[in-house]
């Protein structure tokens, strides 16, 4: 989390949308219903990413889904918001990228 001294613009643009993320994740499904009703988490990390490595079209999304639905240095990291984070991102993506 970005509340420490020396933490990046970076870390202080990414920690609210990873935590909406976690909360969301605590919530359940990310294919359900409900969580393809909110694309808004989705745009905000795209938008997250184009504002700090320039670009992330959708196949650059869909690559990084995988990434947080698959691999455990991903999770290791982005569970740290709250368990089942990366792979609730995972899914989320996926839910989002198949509404395209």
């Amino acid at each position: 989390m970005a509340s420490y001294i020396g933490a990046s613009a970076e870390q202080e643009d990414s920690d609210p949308i990873l935590m909406a993320f976690a909360a969301e994740a605590a919530k359940g499904d990310p294919a359900s219903p409900e969580a393809r009703a909110h694309p808004e988490l989705v745009l905000r990390w795209q938008a997250h990413l184009v504002k700090f490595s320039r670009s992330c079209d959708e196949e650059k999304l869909r690559r990084l889904a995988d990434l947080y639905s698959w691999d455990n240095r991903f999770a290791e990291v982005l569970d740290s918001y709250g368990p089942g984070t990366a792979h609730f991102m995972g899914e989320a993506i996926e839910a989002y990228l198949e509404t395209l």
